[in-house]
């Protein structure tokens, strides 16, 4: 493998389409012999041809670079010989391949004979976790220096630098998977079947012993793991800090750097207290407290004293890993003893080993199939935790892990070879000796209302990040049903006469009558499922012009849904039971063959039980959306803008959960502690304590940030801002640009634009673009520049001058500390649109209520979200920065004040442009 010449290319075009008249304006090809980078040739070409703007912000080559040039016809042959007969390598390697053989064709070169090997695909495999497989991003996460990122010169460096360091961590795979990945890569295209061939080829020689951190079993290998037990012996003598000095002391004694806080103290003894006394406590904690160890510190000692797990709840997968990573740590520094803590999600996050090894021996050439095998071949290797959210699945593997993800067991959980093995009972096991149990709402939620329990018994809870603990109920129990999803289901299942489960099942089970029920019902099935998306899309079409969402019935309790829709949802929910009644009916049949059963037919039995498990939720779903009336429920239609067919989804919102939440949840935990940074409205828990459904005794703590706001921040309002209400969004966007980019000047970028709307911020970027006077500042845009919330902050963080613009995930739960951020702009005040369904729907129930919806729901929603918006700007002590507040009706209205009150106390300045850039200029000296 190292002995192979590889020739690793980036390109630079006027565009991306070769087969019309795009052409290459940068070459440049890195050589590599020996495993080592020997050489590395780069040229501009001239295209004969304008350079399109966009492609000169890409990648900084003008028309001036390439104007004395040479033609690529003046090259080709240098390059031809350079590269021929060589392994071609390339980032994504269609792209420069079909790019490069075009303009060798037309310069009457001979065609190159070359293997080609893909990057992409190979650092896909080698690295199944990665977030972003892009270029600049792998670059990122591996540490190597990538300066001019969309020049060809630097691009073909590090995509040279990057397969060595790919081809490093192939030859430290073990034999097994090695082998596992030489079949399936016979199905990719390329020089990657060649190469894993050569690597088995040479460890088929060493036979070298396994690791001893591996197991190898029945041709797989996974990594050894115990579950540890909480030790209880060692706290026995522990008792909570009560004091502040013991806490100091505490912190002192571990060597642990962090400042003591006063307002962190106060939270550990109400958080202790809340368990004490069995209590539900709702804590405001402020920017700064160190919420996180206010309560793990009393949840640990807690747990231990009574030797039982604590349940920490946070809203999302992304926070559950950074507390268990980040946190977790420290809180175990910290105390000074041990900790057992343990991320726990839902089963179907976890794969079932018994059907994945079932599915490596199916032969599907489907890419994303091969792909995702060979993905999780290599991830098995690694992971202790057997959670597919580690994965960086495609849009294909993800419907692939359907087939492997784990539903517990229809037959005997002893037919399973794996059971010894089973990642979902090691998470199980490990949870019930923790210490700390790290779960998200969604979980909890789900486990709470399921009869299905995932958690131990549990009577103690924290509940972070309690401002969307209302929105995870509801989500919870509200649904979609979709066309697509549907039709996804249908093809999977098939028919007698084609390729799918029911064809499976008519081979093993060739006499079953329900059968033909079965497959006579799909056919039927087909017509029915048509007639009533086709209903809903007409419904849409005949709405209000471009509109993508339309409100079927506002609450079902008081509204029925039209008749025709009605009959055609209840004909396809018809059709559907009888599905599920021939998979039932096979089901059993199965099981009372279950001893003579092969392992084949067994993992196959248990595949067609997890898919009548999906059917059913299916099923149900529709079920509720027809018949239920007792829970207030909005049902309404969304598709895409283009409104086409399978983009058609029927979706029902529970409006409200404070009832469901108090009954069934609440009341059946002994304590429970509720906190975030943003509960209060106007200094006061009303608002969400009524959300949340918890009773009037509940304790109400609020601890206010740490920081020197009055010192350190300033929030500017401008006085000649046209209104944003009833202005024209051209006018406004207009005014808005040129203003952002005088503040950009002042503040040499560092500027974090919050919008509430895609179409502003979309026309609010393209003006700044074309704004010459700010062309040294590099712009982002959420929903323009490539990358997710994450990878765009990361981004901003690493630029000198930049400008962030973004919409409602910019908001909240991005931490941007120190000289990064020193300006953020709050466009408009953050109401929820008057059009979005659901916000029509509370409306409508306040109304009901008697209740004004707009001091009842719009507002307070308005203000915690403005508070999570103002919350980005000062992350630690020694953070200092401005916030623009374009909207005037923060200060010419009534309401207006209650955004400003729920926020610290901090220098409010009105004035003209001219007189605000001065106080920033002042401000920032």
């Amino acid at each position: 493998m190292k002995n192979k010449r590889y020739i690793v290319v980036d390109l630079e075009t006027t565009g991306n389409q070769a087969a019309k008249s795009d052409k290459i304006i940068q070459f440049s090809a890195c050589i590599i012999e020996n495993g080592q980078i020997v050489d590395q040739f780069s040229t501009f070409l001239n295209p004969e041809k304008r350079i399109p703007p966009f492609i000169k912000e890409l990648t900084g080559i003008s028309d001036k670079d390439v104007k004395d040039a040479p033609l690529f016809e003046d090259v080709s042959s240098i390059i031809h010989s350079l590269i021929d007969g060589s392994i071609f390598v390339a980032h994504n390697v269609s792209f420069d391949w079909t790019f490069l053989q075009k303009e060798m064709r037309e310069a009457g070169e001979p065609p190159l004979q070359m293997k080609l090997l893909d990057t992409v695909e190979l650092a896909r495999i080698m690295y199944p976790t990665v977030d972003s497989y892009k270029l600049q991003d792998l670059a990122d996460e591996f540490g190597f220096g990538h300066d001019a990122p969309h020049r060809a010169d630097s691009d073909a460096r590090v995509t040279a630098e990057l397969l060595l360091f790919f081809l490093e961590k192939m030859e430290t795979l073990p034999l097994a998977a090695i082998r596992k990945l030489t079949t399936l890569s016979q199905h990719l295209t390329g020089y990657l079947a060649e190469l894993f061939f050569e690597v088995e080829m040479r460890k088929e020689q060493e036979l070298a012993p396994l690791d001893e951190k591996w197991l190898e079993y029945r041709g797989l290998v996974v990594c050894k793991k115990d579950v540890q037990h909480a030790i209880y012996s060692r706290a026995d003598d522990l008792v909570f800090p009560a004091t502040n000095e013991e806490k100091a002391a505490l912190f002192a004694k571990n060597h642990s750097k962090l400042m003591p806080r006063t307002g962190q103290f106060l939270m550990m003894d109400k958080v202790m207290e809340a368990w004490q006394e069995e209590q539900k406590t709702l804590i405001e904690a402020g920017t700064g407290i160190g919420k996180t160890l206010g309560y793990f510190l009393p949840a640990l000692y807690f747990a231990k004293e009574r030797q039982m797990p604590i349940v920490v709840s946070t809203y999302t997968n992304l926070l559950q890993s950074q507390m268990f990573l980040k946190d977790i740590p420290l809180l175990e520094k910290i105390a000074g003893f041990d900790v057992q803590a343990v991320v726990l999600k839902g089963r179907d996050h976890y794969i079932n080993l018994f059907k994945f090894e079932q599915l490596l021996h199916e032969v599907d050439k489907t890419y994303d199939v091969v792909l995702t095998k060979m993905q999780l071949l290599v991830w098995l290797t690694e992971t202790m935790t057997g959670d597919i959210d580690e994965v960086n699945l495609s849009s294909g593997g993800q419907l692939f892990w359907n087939r492997m993800k784990h539903t517990g067991w229809f037959l005997s959980p002893q037919k399973d070879p794996w059971l010894k093995h089973d990642f979902y009972l090691f998470n199980q096991k490990q949870a019930e000796v923790a210490d700390l149990i790290i779960v998200n709402h969604a979980l909890l939620l789900q486990d709470h209302f399921s009869s299905r329990h995932i958690l131990p018994s549990y009577d103690y809870v924290v509940i972070d990040e309690a401002h969307h603990f209302t929105d995870a109920a509801r989500t919870q129990q509200s649904f979609i049903f979709s066309y697509r999803r549907m039709k996804f289901f249908m093809n999977r299942f098939g028919t007698l006469d084609k390729d799918g489960l029911l064809n499976q099942l008519a081979q093993r089970f060739p006499e079953h009558y329900h059968l033909f029920d079965a497959d006579l019902a799909i056919v039927k099935l087909e017509v029915a499922l048509e007639e009533l998306f086709m209903q809903l899309a007409q419904k849409l079409t005949q709405s209000a012009k471009n509109s993508t969402e339309l409100i079927l019935v506002e609450n079902v309790i008081d509204e029925k849904l039209d008749k025709a829709l009605f009959y055609a949802g209840e004909k396809v929910l018809l059709l559907m039971r009888e599905v599920s009644a021939a998979i039932d009916s096979v089901l059993v049949r199965g099981k009372q063959e279950a001893e003579a059963a092969s392992e084949s037919d067994v993992a196959f039995l248990e595949e067609v039980y997890a898919f009548g498990m999906d059917w059913k939720h299916a099923e149900k779903q529709l079920t509720m959306m027809l018949y239920d009336k007792e829970e207030a429920m909005l049902l309404y239609i969304e598709s895409d803008r283009n409104r086409a067919l399978g983009s058609i989804r029927l979706r029902a919102n529970i409006i409200q959960v404070n009832h469901t939440l108090q009954k069934s949840f609440f009341q059946a935990k002994k304590g429970v502690v509720l906190t975030s940074a943003t509960l209060t409205v106007d200094d006061s828990f009303d608002y969400i304590q009524k959300e949340l459904g918890l009773d009037n005794d509940v304790v109400k703590v609020q601890i206010k940030s740490p920081f020197d706001y009055e010192a350190n921040a300033r929030v500017l309002i401008p006085s000649d801002m046209q209104p944003v209400k009833g202005t024209p969004v051209e006018d406004y966007t207009g005014q808005l640009a040129s203003y952002l980019s005088a503040i950009a000047k002042e503040t040499s970028g560092r500027m974090l634009v919050l919008f509430t709307a895609n179409d502003m911020l979309l026309k609010t970027y393209r003006k700044m673009s074309q704004d010459n006077s700010i062309e040294e500042f590099r712009i982002l845009a959420q929903g323009v520049s490539s990358g997710s919330t994450a990878r765009l902050t990361k981004q901003f963080m690493a630029l000198d001058k930049a400008i962030l613009l973004g919409t409602m995930s910019f908001w909240e739960g991005i931490d941007i500390p120190g000289d990064d951020l020193s300006c953020l702009v709050i466009v408009r005040l953050p109401f929820a649109p008057l059009e979005d369904p659901y916000t029509k729907a509370q409306i409508a129930l306040r109304k009901k209520m008697g209740q004004n919806a707009f001091q009842h729901y719009s507002l307070p929603e308005a203000v915690l979200r403005f508070k999570q918006g103002f919350g980005r700007l000062i992350r630690r002590e020694a953070d200092r920065g401005i916030v623009f507040v374009f909207d005037n009706r923060v200060d010419t209205t009534n309401f207006g004040k209650a955004f400003l009150h729920s926020i610290p106390t901090v220098p409010i300045i009105k004035a003209t442009e001219t007189e605000l850039l001065e106080e920033v200029k002042k401000f920032f000296e």
